[in-house]
């Protein structure tokens, strides 16, 4: 791009808006790279902007209304020569009615995202395109993203400290009250080669640390054999790689499905110390009967042992679960069984959804739906229970030494917090001497708190 080009577009600027999934969030932050490299001013969302951005989710009707709000928003604040533009998850299920909302320019389905760019610029010099939808029924994802050109600092100012990087999109399960197969397609891994210059790539913006993520982050490989691009690749194998490459990132692994916690991962894992001692493995439900009526491809007892091989190779690692409440046939014993289940593993924390009907799935048309009293009565309690599980951890980590990377955010005290290597979020002393994206040893203090501990600074590690 030419002096001059990069000129007449700086007064341009661009908002972006995720929603759901981690996944989403990974490639907003690539598409804000994106603009930004050619010259674009990115903004908060909440600000005047010449061109709005919404990466919307659709994993229930709740999330669709969410993303109408935001695209509505996006619509009364665009200027006369604006654009608003949506993609992501619902855009790709239902983007006749996205295209129907007052004030939307252009729709784009997830194979598109990666050509957001290429569609804005095409639509600024041909306005006649309003109102174009661009889906692929089969909703297979072109390429992956990338980020932008290295940079120390985000649009805020702010340090950058924490990246996301997708290796894998889409889902070859078919549980009964997903959508996301539909919308994502089937499971696509990232090549290997492409993670590593990516990884390269993270690094050399100053992130410190890096989330390894997917919509299901465990079969990372299995297609590579089946499309011809190999001999059957593991999560391990990029585990070992990525660790062998001394970027100076900390790596973390998203969610992974039990069945893909092997005894491999685990062993490369423990020989990683670039890799957290973090682990979140979604349950679901913690009765075998409701699992199967979840079309998920595990029972209780099954999961129960993959969590017990976790917890015997890193009794301190911080494992999370996602757990649902209310789903069709889920009875007041059922849910009692699966609670005092969760109360059994070694978890640390918990992510607690409640059952919402999402049309085309086929959980909508099984027997015994919840009434929505029993559902939000079985949620508190679940929290409950989350907030025990949460602080006989933290109680577990005082006096334990931890390695903290430190954020250039502040907490209630005024002292910049972080997370250590088993997901631990610490406030420092208001006065330490620790600085925003440095790795600290330190000595976590129990506060009595659910969410936040203390950390007193040892010694600086890198």
């Amino acid at each position: 791009m030419s002096s001059t080009s990069v000129q007449a577009a700086a007064a341009r600027s661009v908002a972006f808006k995720s929603l759901g999934c981690r996944v989403n969030f990974e490639e907003i932050e690539c598409l804000r790279g994106r603009f930004v490299d050619a010259g674009w001013r990115a903004v908060d969302f909440e600000d005047a902007a010449d061109l709005y951005v919404i990466n919307t989710c659709t994993v229930t009707g709740i999330a669709d209304a969410e993303s109408r709000k935001m695209i509505r928003r996006a619509v009364r604040r665009k200027p006369t020569n604006g654009l608003v533009v949506v993609t992501g998850c619902y855009a790709q299920r239902d983007p006749e009615a996205i295209a129907a909302l007052e004030g939307v320019d252009l729709v784009l389905g997830n194979k598109e995202k990666s050509a957001l760019f290429e569609h804005v610029e095409r639509f600024r010099a041909d306005r006649r395109l309003a109102g174009e939808i661009w889906v692929d029924s089969e909703a297979t994802t072109a390429r992956f993203l990338s980020h932008g050109s290295p940079s120390g600092h985000n649009e805020h100012g702010f340090l950058r400290t924490r990246a996301t990087l997708k290796i894998q999109d889409g889902c070859d399960e078919r549980c009964t009250y997903c959508i996301i197969p539909t919308v994502r397609g089937a499971s696509v891994s990232r090549s290997l080669e492409e993670v590593v210059d990516e990884a390269r790539r993270i690094a050399a913006s100053g992130f410190r640390e890096v989330a390894l993520t997917g919509v299901n982050t465990g079969t990372w490989g299995r297609d590579f054999e089946r499309s011809g691009r190999g001999d059957r690749t593991t999560l391990a194998v990029l585990v070992r790689t990525l660790d062998g490459l001394d970027l100076g990132l900390r790596f973390r692994l998203n969610s992974l499905e039990p069945e893909t916690v092997s005894d491999d991962l685990l062993d490369a894992i423990e020989a990683a110390p670039s890799f957290a001692r973090h682990f979140h493995v979604p349950l679901q439900h913690g009765t075998s009967k409701i699992l199967r009526r979840m079309g998920r491809s595990y029972d209780a007892p099954f999961y129960a042992e993959a969590l017990g091989r976790i917890h015997a190779r890193f009794p301190q690692a911080s494992i999370g679960a996602d757990v649902m409440v209310g789903f069709p046939g889920e009875t007041d014993e059922l849910f009692t069984a699966g609670r005092d289940f969760v109360l059994s593993l070694p978890l640390s924390y918990l992510h607690v959804f409640t059952y919402s009907q999402r049309e085309g799935t086929a959980a909508v048309r099984l027997q015994d739906h919840v009434d929505e009293g029993a559902k939000r009565k079985r949620s508190r309690d679940l929290h409950a229970v989350e907030d025990r599980l949460r602080r006989a951890f933290l109680a577990r980590q005082h006096g334990r030494e931890e390695v903290l990377l430190v954020e250039d955010k502040r907490g209630p005290g005024g002292g910049l917090t972080g997370v250590t290597d088993n997901y631990v979020r610490c406030e420092l002393d208001a006065f330490a001497e620790a600085l925003a994206n440095e790795f600290w040893r330190v000595r976590v203090e129990d506060r009595g708190d659910t969410r936040l501990a203390g950390a007193a600074l040892v010694a600086r590690v890198r």
